[in-house]
């Protein structure tokens, strides 16, 4: 299973932010609605207009930069409107002036940008945004405190995976599809890897990937025996905030080293895994599958040999 190259995420326990007793998340919306007024998160002095709820979920500390600041805010905001229904994520992405075509100056024209994309009146669009806004602050008080950084040290990280593992194919064969989101500007590369079953020692290319869309493969090194890594050349360069699908297949070693299970080992944020593993051919029908959630930092699928 591909590893992200990414940080650990944050482990399990009460976030650092939680308060003892219920949570009023009325403050929470008001901090939002603080923001969303004239630029949004492009205003000049982003660190003065946001609240301590949003500095917490955003993991602002008073030491960072007017550039950090904006940096966490915006890939913070990003991932949680992501987690909203379609309409309700373009009227709260909009309304932040996260969205890069419901752009204006002032919080006015966003709106009616946004009223003549529903083809309702500014009014009902307004409507939309607090509805958007009351879930938007559900999240961020149920979801606590992230981990120390929103993004990751390589500039991007997981919205969602789909993966397909063919256990009917000789040699195995992982299809992953992935929607990254980048937490920097001009964000053009990327590096993904694979590793082979612990204990293989055999040198030579064993594994080999090809990209299905969404980038090119520029450069692959391998690790070590059992472990290649590739660095992939977006198809376009992203900005800060910006999503990208990709495509990538692997082909790999031989199902006789493959074990009885496959895991995904994220070293930071994925926020969305879905795995499905295709047996027949010559590979016997498990008796059993059972998943496996949380175990040590990987998830994934167990069957019976």
């Amino acid at each position: 299973m591909a590893i992200c190259r990414l940080r650990p995420t944050a482990g399990v326990g009460t976030p650092a932010n939680h308060r003892e007793g219920s949570v009023d998340t009325a403050d929470t919306v008001h901090e939002l609605n603080d923001l969303r007024r004239g630029r949004g998160v492009n205003a000049a002095n982003l660190g003065a207009r946001i609240g301590p709820r949003l500095r917490a979920a955003c993991s602002v500390d008073d030491t960072d930069s007017p550039a950090q600041i904006r940096r966490k805010v915006v890939a913070r905001l990003s991932a949680l409107c992501a987690q909203l229904p379609e309409d309700l994520h373009l009227a709260a992405t909009v309304a932040l002036a996260l969205h890069h075509e419901g752009i204006g100056e002032f919080l006015d024209r966003r709106i009616a940008w946004l009223a003549e994309y529903f083809d309702r009146d500014p009014r009902t669009a307004r409507r939309r945004v607090d509805t958007a806004f009351r879930l938007l602050g559900e999240h961020i008080d149920d979801e606590g405190m992230p981990p120390d950084d929103p993004g990751s040290a390589e500039g991007w990280y997981v919205e969602s995976l789909r993966a397909v593992l063919r256990m009917d194919l000789e040699p195995a064969q992982l299809t992953e599809e992935r929607r990254i989101v980048a937490t920097v500007d001009g964000l053009s590369d990327i590096v993904v890897s694979l590793q082979a079953p612990k204990g293989v020692s055999e040198s030579g290319a064993l594994i080999a990937a090809t990209m299905t869309y969404g980038g090119e493969i520029v450069a692959v090194r391998q690790v070590d025996a059992g472990h290649t890594r590739f660095h992939i050349r977006l198809s376009e360069a992203l900005r800060q905030g910006q999503r990208h699908d990709y495509g990538i297949q692997f082909t790999s070693y031989p199902r006789s080293w493959t074990e009885a299970y496959d895991l995904s080992a994220p070293m930071d944020r994925c926020e969305h895994l879905a795995l499905r593993v295709r047996f027949g051919g010559e590979t016997q029908q498990p008796d059993l599958v059972w998943q496996l959630r949380r175990q040590g930092m990987s998830y994934g699928l167990q069957w019976s040999a």
